[in-house]
């Protein structure tokens, strides 16, 4: 299929299904629904074409597959469960969408490693085969490096960090929590919305096992790892997190961010990103709001038995005068001990604006923020430039204390605060 750009849709526009069933039932409905946006995601995507698609065609891909399957039927059958019907539904392979579903790690990690060995092994191969570089006497210097040079040259590896944007204001007379979805720009026309109850007989002494929430979902993959809001009053807004390294035999990122979405408070929160005894295989932050009004930023990191897990707590406060705002964005904060990859240039800028800006003390102040385009290389609001691959697709904005969602689409919808979509949220 041609991977020029289809007919996009007139902005503002989102797309929203409801659905309930098992969690089978669920995918499958969800892949039948948005099997057009799916294919044309799965088809345009230069990240599945090119990257991930020949990744898994490889024997590393292959072999990193089954390890991932094995350990996520052992962790997360459901989600499995889940994965299989979104491939029913939408008629592809259900081995494509599972790599969809372990992509974090793919794009970030192996599919950089093996391009740097196979760049490696080319450039061996050039040297070990040196008959177009002629090094005799009288031959000119200049053509010998020239020739030398081009058979080094490689393609700095490739690394996805789109990542997004967030703000908590926490006073006593508001809170609300504003994420920028920032990410690839072919989610724009193809991702949506779903609202989700899930019901069905569990693992053997767990009972009935029931699940609801509202998620903004990228087109073939779990829900809960964009923005989200679930039965029990919390919501949930993903910060990508980026570390040079991956544990194997451990869960993706999607797959536990897709488990969030059952949490009751932020400590059952954390100990679903601990994932014990599986921990994960790779990092995020969730932003996290209750119905009560606690607020916090909760950062993990790769690890087994075990994640790593910093809670940055975002306490209220009562002094007007005084700054009631955290960011965060795509680098660690607190958990500095996690090492990161190289070139996280956007999430640096971004952070360095915000923090250039006046302290926002009301929801228009924080909106603005997140509207600024100041910086060049790397402005908040995001639109793809040649130092910056991703694309503010949406903007969610939590009310915790009214208990709505506002949502926009586009800079002068947040520079006038003019939400296209207001939702409640559960009671």
């Amino acid at each position: 299929m041609d991977r020029s750009a289809s007919r996009a849709p007139k902005y503002p526009c989102l797309t929203q299904l409801m659905t309930r069933g098992t969690y089978y039932d669920v995918g499958y409905n969800v892949g039948l629904n948005f099997s057009r946006q799916i294919k044309l995601f799965f088809a345009e995507s230069d990240n599945i074409q090119d990257r991930l698609l020949p990744f898994y065609d490889s024997r590393a891909g292959r072999d990193y597959y089954e390890e991932s399957l094995r350990v996520s039927q052992d962790c997360f059958p459901q989600y499995v469960r889940e994965v299989r019907g979104m491939a029913d539904g939408a008629g592809i392979p259900f081995e494509h969408v599972f790599m969809a579903n372990v992509s974090k790690e793919v794009y970030n990690v192996l599919f950089p490693k093996t391009e740097k060995n196979s760049a490696d092994n080319a450039t061996q191969e050039s040297q070990n085969h040196q008959p177009k570089v002629d090094r005799r006497p009288g031959m000119p210097s200049e053509a010998a490096s020239e020739q030398a040079g081009a058979a080094s040259q490689t393609t700095p590896p490739f690394q996805e960090n789109y990542g997004c944007s967030d703000v908590f204001l926490n006073r006593p007379d508001f809170q609300l929590v504003i994420h920028n979805e920032d990410c690839d720009p072919m989610i724009k026309p193809y991702g949506y919305l779903l609202s989700v109850e899930v019901e069905e007989d569990g693992e053997e002494g767990e009972g009935k096992v029931k699940e609801q929430f509202t998620s903004f979902t990228y087109p073939g993959f779990l829900p809960g790892c964009a923005w989200s809001y679930n039965v029990h009053g919390l919501t949930i807004s993903i910060n990508g997190l980026y570390p040079d390294h991956i544990v194997r035999e451990s869960p993706s990122r999607i797959f536990v961010n897709r488990s969030l979405l059952r949490a009751r408070d932020i400590q059952d929160a954390v100990r679903m990103a601990k994932n014990a005894p599986y921990g994960i295989a790779y990092g995020f932050c969730a932003n996290i709001s209750t119905r009560e009004g606690k607020m916090a930023a909760v950062e993990v990191g790769p690890g087994k038995p075990e994640s790593q897990v910093h809670v940055q707590d975002v306490p209220q406060q009562s002094d007007p005068d005084a700054p009631c705002h955290y960011y965060h964005f795509n680098s660690y904060k607190h958990l500095k001990e996690v090492s990161e990859i190289k070139g996280l240039l956007s999430s640096t800028r971004r952070g360095q604006r915000a923090d250039e800006l006046p302290p926002p003390r009301t929801q228009q102040e924080a909106l603005t923020v997140m509207a600024d385009t100041h910086d060049l290389l790397g402005p908040i609001f995001r639109t793809p430039r040649p130092t910056d691959l991703g694309e503010t697709v949406n903007t969610a904005l939590f009310d915790v204390t009214a208990r709505q969602v506002l949502v926009y689409q586009g800079r002068e919808d947040l520079l006038s605060d003019t939400p296209f979509a207001k939702l409640p949220m559960y009671q």
